[in-house]
């Protein structure tokens, strides 16, 4: 076949859900035509309701344990305080122009406050029985999770949108059908409001967008099986029993970290390189899982994860590498904090921002995510798990700051003088990008050692 007629064959099969013809075929259909915009709504509804009741009872206990009828007391009285909590907040949205002044000014601040006054409650053992710490627990340990989309909801009301708005309109996304992530896909209803599709070529186009999205995470779960059998050997893979044992043996970055293998220089740093091509492959096959299911119900948002390899800046990689991490990131610490402080010092309120984000919303993040030493108040083992991530994310700060002042830069310079190179530059330019976020990596991955260990290990990637 000729290149050609090649390419155009691959544009076709790999372009189906823009495809005039089936998408004319699919809008008639019956179950397109039924699914109108209020029926999936509802169904996200209805969703919603279990995926609330088996999200609180999943983080209470084993399933195996609900045998016991004495387990489901907890999650039972646990879940409606939880809902009542959101419903206050809904409230709060709602009439967010009545709120003192100190709340309209600082809403995030006061949703945060609720998740560490039920901490320190913890804490300090303020319930006088075992059964009401056991609730309070359940439902401060179910605030990471929520905490964030709560927060989008409240952002509404901050901008003025939520005000005609019902709870159901909330309701679905704080807990989706979607996805498990403390991070929201999709956002909150702003976004998925502005997103969703209301005739049925519209949502047919959604649709066909949606299981595109779930095509992929079939090839990049596979490529991912591939990669694992032959890069790296792995004993718990089907396809590296089939290989015989013929395979690269590239061990992976948490074996070298932890010491479990002490290869040569240059395999750690393919091993570097290779650890950033499987996070890039894991994330991406997740989050098409999320926003693929979103478009399935209408809402075309953008992916989680658009090709971050191909990245030619540290900022670009960042934007493209898990999207929705970094909105929420943008929209609760850059944003407030570009929007308040330094404005007559552009560079240093950009830095600012930045670090607010990247540093210190990343690590407050992070520190949420870790909820059962947080609760038990096991501040060595919160070390241990984000010591050196903390590292990672100073790190990554430095990287995006100057990375979003040379794109400044340049800009005027390219209107001045083009485009950038192509070619062997553009190849350059993604090459140093892998490498400085390969190189930070090295802090992220999860180790068994301290931080001066690490410290040490990390000087020697660089012949020290």
């Amino acid at each position: 076949m000729k290149t050609p007629a090649f390419l155009a064959l691959y544009r076709a099969v790999s372009q189906f859900h823009e495809n005039e013809t089936l998408i004319g075929w699919l809008q008639d259909c019956k179950l397109v035509v039924w699914l109108t915009p209020q029926r999936r709504k509802t169904i996200l509804v209805v969703g919603a309701t279990f995926a609330a009741i088996v999200g609180t009872m999943d983080r209470h206990a084993r399933w195996s344990d609900y045998r016991h009828a004495a387990t489901w007391l907890v999650p039972a009285v646990a879940l409606p305080i939880l809902l009542g909590i959101i419903y206050l907040l809904y409230l709060m949205a709602v009439h967010f122009k009545r709120l003192p002044a100190f709340v309209r000014t600082r809403p995030q601040i006061c949703v945060h406050i609720l998740i560490w006054v039920l901490l320190v409650s913890i804490w300090l053992k303020l319930s006088p029985s075992v059964f009401g710490i056991m609730v309070i627990t359940l439902i401060a340990g179910s605030f990471p999770y929520l905490i964030w989309r709560c927060g989008y909801m409240v952002l509404s009301g901050q901008r003025g949108k939520a005000i005609t708005t019902k709870f159901t309109d909330h309701f679905f996304y704080i807990f989706p059908v979607w996805d498990g992530t403390n991070t929201p896909p999709g956002k909150g209803y702003d976004n998925l409001s502005r997103a969703a599709t209301q005739t049925a070529t519209a949502y047919t186009r959604s649709l066909l967008a949606g299981v595109k999205l779930l095509l992929l995470v079939a090839l990049w779960q596979g490529v991912m099986q591939v990669m694992g059998a032959v890069v790296y050997g792995d004993p718990k893979n089907s396809l590296t029993g089939i290989l015989g044992g013929h395979d690269l043996g590239i061990p992976r970055l948490k074996y070298i970290i932890n010491g479990n293998v002490a290869p040569a220089l240059g395999i750690v740093w393919l091993s570097l390189y290779l650890e950033l091509i499987w996070e890039a492959l894991s994330i991406a096959a997740r989050g098409h899982v999320w926003v693929g299911v979103l478009r399935l119900f209408g809402f075309p948002v953008f992916r989680n994860t658009y090709k971050p390899l191909l990245a030619e800046s540290i900022v670009e990689f960042w934007n493209r590498f898990y999207y929705y991490f970094k909105e929420l990131l943008v929209e609760f610490f850059f944003l407030p904090t570009y929007l308040r402080y330094f404005r007559n010092r552009p560079v240093l309120r950009m830095i600012a921002a930045v670090f607010a984000a990247a540093l210190i919303g990343n690590m407050y993040y992070h520190l949420l995510q870790a909820r059962h030493p947080l609760i038990a108040a096991d501040f060595k083992q919160l070390w241990g798990l984000l010591g050196a991530r903390l590292i990672y994310c100073f790190m990554l700060a430095v990287g995006i700051s100057i990375s979003m002042l040379r794109q400044q830069r340049q800009r005027g310079r390219m209107a001045a003088l083009g485009p950038r190179k192509g070619g062997v530059y553009r190849l350059g330019r993604i090459a140093s990008v892998w490498t400085f976020f390969a190189v930070i990596n090295f802090w992220n991955v999860k180790a068994g050692i301290t931080i001066p260990e690490r410290g040490r290990l990390f000087l020697s990637l660089f012949g020290f």
